[in-house]
């Protein structure tokens, strides 16, 4: 497997980073946690590189804002399908984008033995020179082998986390919460879940937990940021209504009208099931770009079987 250059991570670096600021040092969050075993702590081408967000074109302004908060959502797929080759893909592509906050789904653990989280961390941590505090909760064990679960990845200070268990479906389910000091100051909320695969109307109890979790975790100033693997595209369930009368902005359609915006299967994506929501609060924050990550294969591998997604939040 090739690893792409110097020159190709330059080139898909700069549209983000016109939009990178400083961020101040991590402090130690206080925790409450609401469930018992919630644990604290491309297309189809066989390019050469990641690439850059597919509309990197419009992940730029022309003016450097005040103030710009860049989230991602990647579903990790676990420890399968050849973890060793995509954890550096999925890696430069995340360094690529930067990312202030990082919401992960299908995050596993083997046994003690491997643990897709802090290999992924490491990895980053090497790529961009920051220190990434992660935030985790297992959800259920897959396949008989691992410890599967949901993660947030934060490179800004965290104040506060909750971990609140929904309606359970097939497998249990979960959503983080965390409050991070914004670049600026003032709080930002920033959620990540991994809704039923299969049953819509499980889908919808979740999406109704996951929105009353918020209005409890978040004051009604702050910006909030929920990303995740909802497992329903926008038309055909429950889901997407749902969040919209939560309040929520979905960011794809805001910033994409028109465009389906598919993000799975990776291969060859028909079904938009990843997302960024966002409501501004009084932060003054709106979304500004949104973009798919990790569209091209690398030596004919993906780095996921989703596609991710890379917002910016600027004012």
């Amino acid at each position: 497997m090739k690893t792409p250059s110097r020159l190709v991570l330059a080139l898909t670096v700069l549209p983000w980073m016109a939009l990178a600021l400083a961020c101040p040092a991590n402090t130690a969050p206080t925790t409450t946690d609401a469930t018992d075993d919630a644990d604290s702590a491309g297309t189809p081408d066989d390019a050469d590189s990641t690439g850059p967000p597919d509309d990197a074109d419009g992940a730029a302004d022309t003016q450097t804002p005040l103030e710009a908060v860049r989230v991602v959502t990647l579903n990790l797929r676990c420890l399968s399908d050849d973890w060793d080759a995509r954890l550096p893909i999925i890696a430069d592509g995340l360094a690529a984008v930067d990312p202030d906050l990082v919401g992960l789904q299908e995050v596993c653990e083997e046994n003690g033995v491997r643990d897709a989280l802090t290999e992924l961390i490491a990895a980053l941590e090497a790529r961009t020179g920051r220190r990434y505090t992660p935030y985790r909760a297992v959800t259920h064990r897959a396949w008989s082998t691992y410890d599967e679960g949901i993660a947030i990845l934060s490179a800004l200070p965290l104040e506060a986390t909750q971990t609140v268990a929904l309606p359970t479906g097939t497998f249990p389910r979960k959503v983080l919460l965390a409050r991070v000091t914004r670049p600026a100051g003032g709080a930002l909320v920033f959620a990540t879940t991994h809704l039923d695969q299969l049953d819509t109307t499980t889908r919808k109890l979740q999406a109704e937990a996951v929105g009353a979790a918020l209005d409890a975790f978040g004051g009604s100033d702050e910006a909030r940021v929920l990303t995740g693997d909802l497992n329903e595209p926008p038309i055909g369930g429950w889901v997407h209504s749902t969040l919209v009368a939560a309040g929520l902005t979905d960011l794809w359609a805001a910033l994409h009208p028109g465009d389906a915006g598919a993000t799975f299967p990776a291969r060859n994506p028909v079904d938009r099931i990843d997302y960024v929501w966002f409501a501004a609060g009084a932060s003054g924050l709106a979304g500004q770009a949104i973009a798919r990550i990790l569209t091209a294969a690398v030596g004919g591998v993906t780095g996921s079987d989703h596609l991710g997604l890379a917002a910016t939040l600027a004012r």
